[in-house]
């Protein structure tokens, strides 16, 4: 009876240890399979991350591709009236200016949902595109988005080696009784209206060869720029080219010598964006550039020493008379005036306190009235634009460095 109740206990541990090991082999079988599912899982994850990136990078090539059309159709300005679209909240303040992008259409691919923005800084960077390019599946289970800077060509380089006179004329200047000029050359610390000057205070790049020996001579520049001592107070050189040269049809050479390859279209087209997206005076950030086709007056001072303006006075509106400055009012920056090298156009002009450039598309004849002109070497930096090394701006390029991928 002892001998059956000891086998009956053995065969009890027996089976406990065989379900024991069943249990076992189960629960290791089921994590098993749950490892592989965890596996199959992530990399179906990892997939479809990867697609998403590769559809995000696909939309960006075809919006690249879009941008190098505008350019050989000579559209760009067009590119962000396609339709306005915000921002975000990475891209704050007035200046920046956005466009969603319209990419055509391929009937075929029904799997993603592309997305292209332009972004862009109106005031320091109208060149610099950013296209954020993002791409989600339809069915929902991933997004990424990835986006890359380009230079465009809406604007060429200005001349690193502009004269940094406080007046640049295309033309002779004489005063009339009374007036009360005051034009200072740039100096060690700034505008120098006492003291030594060091560089030019005006320069000239159309003096007439009276003599016609083919030489600009002394007496025919000083000729031409007959300006008093209370005029130029700080000193200055008046400096012209030694060789004659003509005016007629007008040549340019003021605007050439101040903006180089820069277009009267891209300027024009650069002040009219910022007008357009609700830049002015007051601002935040102000309004820099200044395309003005008015015959009016102008009475509104503009810039200062840390945001200087650009103002242009076109030719539309030196049709007849080219619109004097205000007396009292104060122009930080560079002013031009497009007088088409007409001189009675300027005939008894003012220019109010200008305190960086003056350039003038013709002479001034008969200067009146109470004019300020202080050379400021920061007086350009409103279209003085950053071009590394290298950059080609007659066409659209990458910025290198600028690429950056996004997730879902």
């Amino acid at each position: 009876m002892r001998h059956r109740l000891h086998d009956i206990e053995r065969g009890g541990a027996t089976l406990m240890m065989v379900l024991a090991l069943v249990l076992l082999a189960t629960l290791a079988s089921a994590y098993s399979s749950r490892s592989v599912l965890t596996e199959q899982l992530v990399s179906q994850g990892l997939d479809r991350t990867v697609q998403a990136r590769l559809a995000a990078q696909a939309a960006l090539a075809t919006a690249e591709a879009e941008l190098l059309t505008l350019v050989s159709s000579h559209q760009l300005n067009d590119a962000f009236s396609l339709q306005p679209f915000p921002c975000g909240e990475d891209l704050r303040g007035s200046q920046w200016q956005c466009s969603l992008m319209r990419l055509p259409q391929n009937p075929s691919e029904t799997a993603w949902v592309y997305s292209v923005r332009l972004a862009r800084d109106l005031i320091a960077s109208p060149h610099v595109w950013q296209l954020r390019a993002s791409a989600s599946a339809v069915a929902g289970f991933a997004n990424a988005s990835t986006q890359q800077s380009v230079f465009m060509p809406v604007m060429a380089k200005a001349p690193s080696d502009a004269p940094m006179s406080a007046l640049i004329l295309n033309g002779c200047a004489n005063e009339s009784p009374g007036s009360q000029w005051q034009i200072c050359p740039l100096g060690q610390s700034g505008p120098v209206c006492t003291g030594a000057a060091t560089g030019s205070v005006v320069h000239t790049h159309f003096i007439p060869d009276l003599d016609k020996d083919g030489h600009i001579s002394i007496a025919e520049r000083n000729s031409c720029m007959a300006f008093s001592t209370a005029s130029l107070p700080g000193g200055g050189l008046l400096t012209s080219a030694s060789i004659p040269s003509h005016r007629s049809p007008c040549n340019r050479a003021a605007w050439r010598s101040a903006f180089g390859d820069i277009t009267p279209e891209q300027l024009r087209a650069w002040s009219e964006a910022q007008a357009a997206h609700g830049l002015h005076a007051h601002s935040q950030p102000q309004r820099n550039i200044y395309w003005i086709d008015s015959p009016g007056d102008w009475a509104q001072s503009l810039g200062s020493p840390e945001e200087p303006v650009l103002l242009v006075f076109s030719q539309q509106a030196c049709a007849g008379k080219c619109p004097r400055i205000a007396n009292g009012v104060h122009i930080h920056g560079t002013v031009y005036v497009d007088a088409a090298c007409d001189d009675e156009k300027m005939r008894g002009w003012q220019a109010g306190w200008i305190e960086g450039q003056l350039v003038i598309e013709a002479g001034l004849p008969d200067l009146a009235g109470i004019s300020r002109i202080w050379a400021r070497s920061a007086g350009r930096k409103a279209f003085e634009l950053s071009w590394p090394r290298g950059m080609d701006h007659t066409r659209a390029q990458r910025v290198p460095g600028s690429r950056k991928e996004g997730g879902p």
